[in-house]
């Protein structure tokens, strides 16, 4: 079992209590100044689950057993604990991020909820507001250094002999992805709108080669993982191209275009430019991972 399926078995297996623990003990290594609460008395943490005091940036966390079948409650929750985070540690420190912490078990949250959250930053004037779910959490993890990540999933971290081997062969997984890179950072969102076509083929013509994929990984679990998530994300922009026939082939790249006269036609460009931004994004942080082993 991989360090991946360690953590998304850990993620089955904590419901409450000990998802915020888990939660807790992933974030004081990824959050620079995070700080856990912890609860006093009768009084509880007053809705408080993790801080980071310099930021104003605040964390609560809702993992019950059966999230989906509670889709309600937990918006008539998300809205209460606010509130009492609020009436509490707002004058202690200026509450100016709101984050709702969901042990979604994988399976995406509820755009109610979202919404939920969302309509809290109008209300109270709050900078930054979302839901944090179990994938948000898992790119903090693997951030980390491998050490760290085997002692937060309970399992010894393997001496790497290999260290400068592996540093070879990060330096050469990058270099053949350089051009991929420089396309996708620069571009951004827009990329949901003109995909590289060169990156699009790379994606195809690669994918179809699992032995060569596999040849590239490092014997360094995190960087390994994080090299997976790389492939995964790029995977996850081919499909999202490939399986749309909105996006057509116009030679230097694939344009997404929808029907002048389709209902909702730019609110669905939006939506792909966002979708592809996030796969970019997380794209970049298994990057800057990677690259910085790679310099070592």
């Amino acid at each position: 079992m991989d360090l991946r399926e360690r953590f998304r078995l850990k993620v089955y297996e904590s419901d409450g209590t000990q998802y915020e623990i888990l939660f807790n003990s992933i974030m004081r290594l990824a959050v620079d100044d995070f700080k856990s609460v912890k609860p006093h008395g009768n009084i509880g943490d007053r809705g408080n689950d993790g801080w980071v005091q310099s930021t104003g940036s605040y964390y609560q966390v809702y993992a019950p057993e059966e999230l989906f079948k509670n889709t309600k409650n937990a918006i008539l929750k998300v809205k209460r604990d606010f509130q009492v985070l609020k009436g509490y540690w707002d004058d202690i420190s200026r509450i100016n991020s709101f984050y709702y912490v969901l042990n979604d078990k994988f399976q995406g949250v509820s755009p109610h909820i979202s919404q939920a959250v969302e309509s809290l930053k109008k209300e109270y004037n709050l900078v930054t507001v979302g839901v944090f779910s179990n994938d948000d959490l898992e790119r903090e993890l693997f951030k980390l250094p491998n050490a760290d990540i085997c002692s937060l999933l309970g399992t010894q971290a393997e001496s790497n002999i290999n260290s400068r081997e592996d540093q070879i062969k990060a330096r050469e997984f990058l270099d053949e992805l350089s051009f991929i890179f420089e396309a996708l950072f620069n571009s951004s969102t827009e990329a949901g709108y003109f995909f590289p076509a060169n990156v699009f083929y790379f994606i195809d013509r690669k994918t179809n080669n699992d032995w060569e994929v596999s040849r590239q990984l490092c014997t360094d679990q995190r960087i390994a993982e994080n090299q997976k998530n790389m492939w995964n994300q790029l995977i996850s922009m081919f499909n999202q191209v490939s399986q749309d026939h909105y996006y057509e082939d116009i030679g230097l790249s694939f344009k997404y275009k929808p029907p002048y006269e389709l209902v909702g036609r730019d609110q669905l460009i939006e939506t792909r430019k966002k979708s592809m931004g996030k796969l970019i994004q997380n794209l970049a942080d298994s990057y800057v991972v990677v690259r910085d082993f790679s310099l070592q």
